[in-house]
């Protein structure tokens, strides 16, 4: 099930910048394209911080999550400011937002998690007999 959750992502991405890319040589840059490409944009700038978090820090893992929760917050906030989403009144809605969408992210990293730990725990009970 991960992995066809994971294809499903990936092909969903593919698609998108695709159907884009071939909108974008007819018609043009508009609102909508330029939204996804940001978000795009923010995802990546996201996901290669939590990778340097997790290479370069010794955190409990409640404390990488409130490291990665304040971090994620802060770039979304930033990026919110510089491309219009958010204003100086409705700042907040940043922590809302990167809130949802840490606890679907962790929640299935924390299924997947255990699902290895099981499958480990399986394999070494299987070696000693």
């Amino acid at each position: 099930m991960k992995r066809i959750l994971r294809d499903t992502c990936i092909l969903a991405a593919l698609m998108i910048l695709c159907v884009f890319c071939v909108s974008m040589m007819w018609v043009g840059m508009t609102d909508e394209i330029l939204l996804v490409i940001r978000l795009f944009c923010l995802s990546f700038i996201i996901s290669a911080a939590n990778f340097f978090i997790d290479e370069y820090t010794t955190l409990s893992i409640l404390g990488s999550y409130a490291v990665k929760y304040v971090l994620a917050s802060g770039i979304v906030m930033l990026f919110g400011f510089i491309s219009g989403w958010f204003y100086k009144s409705n700042f907040w809605m940043a922590f809302i937002y990167v809130g949802i969408v840490l606890v679907l992210a962790y929640s299935v990293d924390a299924v997947r998690t255990k699902k290895d730990i099981e499958f480990i725990n399986s394999r070494i009970g299987s070696e000693r007999k």
